[in-house]
C-alpha cells in the first residue's frame, strides 16, 4: 500500500512554547496567555491547517477545471467554552471573485472538502463551510 508520511519535530522552549521543524521550515508555537507570544497557539495552527488544506484543494481544482477566478480568500473560525477543551464549532467562509456559474463553484467546494486530508482528519461533521460568490466589475 502506497502512503504519504509526514513528520514534525518540536523542541520545548522551557516555558509553554516550542520550535517546530517540518522539512526545511521552522516555526514557533506559543500562546499569548501564559507564554511569550512568540507564535500562534496550536488551535490557531489547526484553523490555519484547515484553511491551508482547503486553499490548496481549491487552487488545484480551479486550475484543473480551468476556471476564471480573479481572487479567493478563506477565513476559518472556531470557538470553545472555557470548561471543555475542545472546539465546539469550526466554520469557514470562502470569498471568491469569479464570473463562473454558481454550480461549478459549489462543485469545487464539494470536491475540496472530499479530498482534503486535514479537513477529513478533523471531520466533515465538525466543519461547516459556505461560499460567497462575488461577480467581477
Amino acid at each position: 500500500m502506497e502512503r504519504l508520511e509526514y513528520t514534525a519535530e518540536l523542541e520545548w522552549d522551557g516555558n509553554v512554547g516550542s520550535t517546530a521543524r517540518v522539512r526545511e521550515f521552522t516555526f514557533k508555537i506559543d500562546t499569548n496567555t501564559d507564554g511569550n507570544n512568540a507564535g500562534p497557539n496550536p488551535t490557531e495552527y489547526l484553523l490555519s491547517a484547515i484553511g491551508g488544506c482547503l486553499t490548496i484543494n481549491w487552487g488545484r481544482l480551479i486550475k484543473k477545471m480551468r476556471l476564471n477566478v480573479e481572487e479567493m480568500s478563506i477565513e476559518v473560525r472556531g470557538w470553545r467554552n472555557l470548561k471543555e477543551p475542545q472546539l465546539q464549532e469550526i466554520t469557514y467562509r470562502v470569498r471568491i471573485v469569479t464570473d463562473e456559474p454558481e454550480k461549478k463553484i459549489l462543485r469545487v467546494k464539494e470536491l475540496a472538502e472530499k479530498y482534503g486530508t486535514v479537513f477529513n482528519t478533523v471531520g466533515k461533521e465538525k466543519i461547516k463551510g459556505e461560499v460567497e460568490i462575488v461577480r467581477p466589475g
